[in-house]
């Protein structure tokens, strides 16, 4: 009997509307989904998936490559701009929910200031490092996370993103 991927799979429940990240989803099209990190307490820490169910970035189709990709573009830009962001990582690891996500990290000011001697080596930082001990030190155990930090950033991101693209407010959902 063939195993249900998307049975148990987060980022699936996402977009069917069983899980909904604080704030609400930033952007949702045919192709792709951008919502804040759902357990991870650091305003701006988004990810964007495809809407498709798949597991590795070998096996998204090229609209979706595109998709994801001009998406981070732009959400970059916009995360760049806000107070105290000195850096955007991004990341795709996998490990912790089989559908393809990348990670989207603002490094602002503060993490750095809070956790500089754990990752800093001479004056370098290690940026998968740092953000490791922040998935560490700043998940939300056991339930949604919301807080009006987030919730204010997301609808800024919305926004700005709304703005950016030129589109309709029944496209990007609050």
């Amino acid at each position: 009997m063939e195993r249900d991927e998307t049975a148990m799979c987060l980022t699936c429940d996402i977009i069917a509307g069983k899980v909904v990240p604080a704030g609400g989803i930033i952007y949702q099209d045919d192709w792709i989904i951008l919502h804040h990190c759902i357990d991870i307490n650091i305003a701006g820490y988004l990810i964007v998936s495809p809407v498709r169910h798949v597991e590795t970035y070998g096996d998204l189709h090229e609209a979706e490559i595109r998709k994801i990709g001009v998406l981070t573009k732009d959400i970059t830009a916009i995360l760049s701009e806000f107070n105290g962001v000195e850096k955007i990582y991004l990341a795709s690891f996998g490990e912790e929910t089989a559908h393809f996500h990348a990670h989207i990290f603002p490094r602002y000011k503060w993490i750095i200031d809070h956790h500089a001697q754990d990752v800093c080596l001479g004056n370098k930082i290690d940026g998968a490092k740092l953000l490791s001990i922040c998935r560490e030190k700043y998940k939300v155990e056991g339930q949604i996370m919301e807080n009006d930090g987030i919730r204010d950033v997301v609808a800024k991101v919305r926004n700005r993103l709304r703005k950016k693209l030129g589109l309709q407010d029944k496209i990007l959902q609050a």
